[in-house]
């Protein structure tokens, strides 16, 4: 019997994951994601295994009909067509959750990051400028405001530390008021509302935590820079696209809001040229919230075990179409 065959466009996030895919499949390495080219590539394949930037559009879908199982190689899946193919009932995978530590960790080392000045007082040191500690300020974290905007599993992890560590006052944005996470938030210790602006007219801090779609993307804009303290910083470790970044670079020229921590951007990688990269309030990271070695390791062998799952014809860990799974998968 043949092994199943993937296509697997760029490298895994971690080659532990590689070894897992190729035990259970046949694999074909990509390292170009042009759709053309992704277009014949897929064709004779039973799955594929992508990361950014590569994108998997209808085109892609439609230009092979034989197609069992698409996954992201890691959390997210705005980079595949996840409607299309739920309507050609295809699963499509992911690896949820398990990132969930590495980016709440980062998004508290960025906090804190700006909360310190620690990126001014490094550069300064270099200079040999060690009168910078008079010249330059920071912020006790203690008590201060922390809103964040999205309360799920990562934003959760970031109000664990935030709270119960640095114990500041935090404050959860939830679009509607369910229950577990009222629950949840009563454990920590933090307050949940439903009013974003708000969150953002109060903060010191705001660190952002929704998943790019349709209704989020572009939405953090100047309507809530201009209600920012002056003092106020913005954090970014979810999706580059949710926020404006004209907007930002903006805000963050006119000293409307002091500071940001991005870790993400739109496009990926950024522009050279990119003038938030220029500001010398800023301080960022190329998307590595979620990459570190243990969180690497956990989510490319999830999914791998997942592809091959789904062409084993069993039920996958995770999956962002469930609804797919009562026509293609029966146990």
């Amino acid at each position: 019997m043949r092994k199943p065959r993937v296509l697997q466009i760029f490298s895994m996030y971690h080659p532990e994951g590689e070894k897992v895919l190729r035990e259970g499949a046949e694999v074909i390495r990509t390292d170009r994601c042009d759709i053309p080219h992704l277009c014949e590539a897929v064709k004779g394949m039973d799955g594929i295994v992508l990361r950014a930037p590569a994108k998997i559009t209808r085109e892609v879908i439609d230009a092979n009909p034989g197609l069992k199982v698409i996954s992201g190689a890691g959390v997210g899946l705005d980079n595949i067509d996840v409607a299309y193919a739920t309507e050609k009932g295809i699963p499509v995978l992911h690896a949820p959750s398990v990132n969930k530590v590495s980016t709440a960790e980062h998004a508290v080392t960025l906090i804190m990051a700006l909360g310190k000045s620690l990126i001014s007082f490094h550069d300064n040191m270099k200079k040999g400028d060690y009168d910078s500690r008079i010249t330059i300020s920071s912020n006790e974290l203690k008590g201060k405001k922390v809103g964040l905007i999205g309360f799920g599993n990562i934003a959760q992890e970031v109000a664990k530390r935030l709270k119960l560590g640095l114990e500041m006052d935090v404050t959860a944005w939830v679009r509607e008021y369910k229950q577990e996470k009222h629950q949840i938030a009563n454990e920590i210790g933090v307050h949940i509302i439903t009013n974003m602006e708000e969150v953002f007219r109060e903060s010191d801090f705001i660190s952002l935590h929704i998943p790019l779609t349709e209704q989020t993307k572009y939405s953090i804009d100047r309507k809530f820079f201009s209600i920012m303290k002056p003092s106020a910083y913005l954090i970014n470790t979810a999706r580059g696209a949710v926020v404006n970044q004209e907007d930002l670079y903006n805000a963050l020229k006119d000293g409307l809001i002091a500071g940001a921590g991005l870790d993400v951007f739109d496009p990926e990688p950024p522009a050279k040229d990119l003038p938030l990269l220029s500001l010398s309030n800023v301080i960022v990271t190329p998307h590595v919230g979620g990459t570190t070695v243990e969180c690497n390791y956990i989510m490319s062998t999830t999914v791998s075990e997942n592809i091959i799952k789904v062409l084993e014809g069993k039920i996958p860990k995770y999956i962002g179409n469930p609804e797919v799974l009562k026509s293609k998968i029966t146990e």
